[in-house]
């Protein structure tokens, strides 16, 4: 059955699903990052983590899980991951199942043309705007909101923009907060047990029935993370679109989050 494309984008692929009121989400092998990353002021740390993983030994050559391995069926593998997680607190994600290596069964929502970006340490763009060391820690983590908008930069917007041009109403944006807010606790912690911090994650919500609900995906493409185990570069960030070594750096993620205690 030939199947319909819904949304094109750079990273993803959104496709009708046999069930109504669902889409098949479709990952792409790209490492460029979601678009308010601070793209520019990402570090070059190419090889910091491929440099934790074992070296293969001369002459063996990758099974082939690894030979089929790709940044978008790792971007599916952590999203589904993560959003299973999100869902044991209660937070409402689009995310249904997994059903390929790279795709996954989602919820249609109604987006809210937002982005969501939470900040717990100041780095990038953030430490230069306001003249924070990079590496601080953020007091209380600064929740910014973009206009989803490429053609225009997708501009940093204040409350006053968002009702103003109807992007979310007062109650979609309270809880578009909450949620945000939630979800970054829950992931901080999560990740600061595998030794990785959660400098900043960035989330798109849209609206199913009555109900905000996070959607998007949730990768190395969407959060910025430091090396715990790395003490001089606690607030650099390891992944660096366009890094040869990106590959590298969604597999120790992937590897990470199935760490045991």
């Amino acid at each position: 059955m030939v199947r319909v494309l819904r949304v094109g984008g750079t990273a993803k692929n959104l496709f009708d699903a046999d069930q109504s009121g669902m889409l098949i989400q479709q990952f792409k092998d790209t490492n460029q990052s979601h678009p308010n990353t601070d793209n520019a002021d990402r570090r070059q740390v190419s090889g910091q983590l491929a440099k934790m993983q074992p070296p293969r030994t001369a002459g063996t050559e990758p099974n082939k899980k690894a030979q089929n391995t790709t940044i978008a069926t790792l971007a599916n593998e952590i999203s589904s991951y993560l959003f299973k997680y999100l869902a044991g607190f209660r937070i409402p994600t689009h995310f249904v199942e997994k059903v390929s290596g790279s795709e996954m069964l989602v919820k249609q929502l109604a987006m809210i043309p937002l982005q969501v970006r939470v900040h717990n340490v100041a780095s990038g763009e953030f430490s230069k705007q306001f003249g924070i060391k990079e590496g601080t820690e953020l007091t209380v983590p600064v929740i910014e909101h973009y206009f989803k908008n490429p053609d225009l930069g997708n501009p940093l917007t204040n409350e006053f923009h968002i009702y103003s041009l109807g992007l979310a109403t007062p109650e979609q944006l309270r809880a578009i907060n909450r949620l945000a807010s939630k979800t970054n606790v829950v992931l901080k912690s999560f990740f600061e047990r595998r030794e990785l911090k959660l400098l900043s994650v960035n989330l798109e919500f849209g609206v199913l029935g009555n109900q905000v609900t996070i959607g998007d995906e949730i990768s190395p493409r969407t959060c910025r993370f430091a090396d715990l185990q790395k003490k001089d570069r606690v607030g650099r960030d390891l992944f660096a679109a366009g890094s040869e070594d990106a590959l590298e750096v969604y597999a120790e993620v992937r590897n990470r989050i199935y760490r045991t205690f």
